[in-house]
This record gives C-alpha cells, sequence and structure tokens, in this order.
C-alpha cells in the first residue's frame, strides 16, 4: 500500500525545521525558496500548518515537455529538472500552492517524498507530519475536513489501529 504525508497542524510549532531539511536534502542549501514543503501561519487563530504536495498529479498533464511524472514506487509526482523548462504551468494548475519555481534555475521545485523516505518527518521535534499507509491517512483527511466545515479547533485525537 502507498505511503503518503499527513500533517497534525495542531501540533506544529512553525519552527521551520522541515522546510530546512527539503531544501538541504535536494539542494544543500538551507534556504526556504528551495524547499517542497513550506509552513504557513494563520494570524488570527494560533496556528501554524505546513503545507506540502498532495501527489494528486494535476500538474503531470499541464507540463508541455513530459517533464513531471508519478514515481512507480513511491506514488509521488516527481519533477526531472533537466527536462523542466520553468514554463510555471505546474505552479498555475496547482490547487494548494505547492509547486513553486527555484529561485535560480527557475525549474519546478515540489515535494517528492524524498524517494519514500520523507526528511521532514525525521526533523519535526513535535511529531506534527507523519508518513503513513493510504489507509490511516484517510481518518487524518476526514477528521480535519470535518473539523474545517464545522469551523472548530477540536484537539485531533487518532483512531485507533485496527490489525
Amino acid at each position: 500500500m502507498p505511503k503518503v504525508l499527513v500533517v497534525v497542524p495542531d501540533k506544529c510549532t512553525g519552527c521551520n525545521r522541515c522546510v530546512l531539511a527539503c531544501s538541504l536534502k535536494h539542494f544543500n542549501v538551507m534556504n526556504p525558496a528551495f524547499s517542497g514543503i513550506y509552513v504557513v501561519r494563520i494570524d488570527h487563530e494560533p496556528v501554524d500548518a505546513p503545507i506540502f504536495c498532495s501527489q494528486c498529479g494535476l500538474c503531470i498533464n499541464v507540463c508541455p515537455v513530459n517533464a513531471i511524472s508519478r514515481d512507480p514506487k513511491t506514488g509521488a509526482v516527481v519533477v526531472d529538472r533537466d527536462k523542466c523548462t520553468g514554463c510555471g504551468n505546474c505552479v498555475a494548475v496547482c490547487p494548494i500552492g505547492a509547486m513553486t519555481l527555484d529561485p535560480e534555475k527557475k525549474k519546478a521545485v515540489k515535494c517528492d517524498l524524498c524517494g519514500g523516505d520523507p526528511a521532514c518527518i525525521k526533523v519535526c521535534p513535535e511529531d506534527a507530519l507523519k508518513f503513513v499507509d493510504a489507509r490511516e491517512a484517510v481518518f487524518y483527511k476526514r477528521f480535519f475536513t470535518a473539523r474545517l466545515q464545522r469551523k472548530e479547533l477540536v484537539p485531533f485525537k487518532p483512531y485507533p489501529r485496527r490489525r
């Protein structure tokens, strides 16, 4: 079963370690402009939330040079930076703003799940980021979607695992 990245926003402190770990892993610099994960602060609520690619794949079909594809091993949507022309179509189509262009070479940058071993998870001091199988991720997504619909900040309590 594929694994996906999920976030528990109540636990995020906004430390940005995930952001720096991503840019260090992929570009060997600690610079948020080169990261595939972004921490957004919601000022009217005391909440910081990591934003990253949901691997939906909408960007795949808008790339005119076929630089974006899905990794069959991890299920992640990946960018072949050698093919990328920096046209920005992928940035425009991304529904959550998780795709960007790096400031130097103007090539697409996004979360690629680090080949199945996300660096961001390893550095999160609050365990706000999780890499879980898709079946478990459903529970996180349903809870947070329901909470958004109710516009309440109810503390998250994970469902017990079934074996």
